[in-house]
């Protein structure tokens, strides 16, 4: 396959798999397409001919966050019904006011980046690799404004970080190539361990509801 057709269809899956992890309704199947995002990007650090970052993509990004956030959700060989802050694996769709009023914002700050970054870019960036860490990062940036849902912030965090790693191999020339990669490893590590902290923090809260609904239930009968 040509490279210039297989880097459009690498960009096009990425963006697409990303707005499904980002807008499905029901939780699980967006925690489902994240994992399928995070094998996507795992295969295009393969064919742009970094193995070592492919492999840590898959670990990390794909086995490890993407085990968290369903450890998040309750999902597993056990799980029931979910209840308290999960209730349904759905969440209500925004209002469409508020979607548009949160768009303008992440546009905003995609189109200041893009301005302070263009000299930098100018001769050096590969056109789908930019392209598709904009994209990314745009879409990330306005899930993370419009939801409310800690999962789904959670997802926009992990979708914002890939969109940031492709803009910064995207500008690493031959020289700097090691110090990207040791960079996005970097991030790659983080993103892990705040989804991790973030899957405990909300198994927590919903704990804590569920122990307080039934202190609550107990006094109404005790009354």
């Amino acid at each position: 396959m040509p490279s210039l057709l297989m880097e459009i269809l690498l960009v096009a899956s990425l963006l697409l798999l990303g707005a499904l992890t980002l807008f499905n309704r029901h939780l699980v199947r967006a925690c489902t397409w994240f994992v399928l995002f995070a094998l996507t990007v795992s295969f295009s650090w393969w064919w742009m001919g970094f193995p070592w970052l492919a492999s840590i993509e898959l670990l990390l990004g794909a086995v490890l966050t993407g085990a968290f956030l369903f450890h998040a959700l309750g999902v597993g060989p056990t799980a029931k019904r979910p209840s308290g802050l999960l209730a349904g694996w759905h969440d209500h769709p925004p209002p469409r006011g508020r979607a548009l009023m949160r768009l303008l914002p992440a546009l905003a700050m995609l189109a200041m980046l893009g301005l302070a970054l263009e000299d930098l870019a100018e001769g050096r960036a590969s056109v789908a690799l930019w392209s598709c860490g904009m994209g990314l990062l745009g879409l990330g940036l306005w899930a993370f404004a419009l939801h409310r849902h800690l999962i789904r912030r959670l997802l926009g965090f992990n979708v914002i970080g890939t969109g940031i790693f492709l803009i910064l191999v995207s500008l690493a020339d031959e020289t700097e190539r090691a110090a990207a990669h040791g960079l996005i490893i970097t991030g790659l590590v983080v993103a892990m361990l705040g989804t991790a902290l973030g899957a405990l923090l909300i198994r927590r809260l919903e704990a804590l509801e569920a122990q307080h609904g039934r202190q609550h239930a107990a006094g109404g009968h005790a009354i």
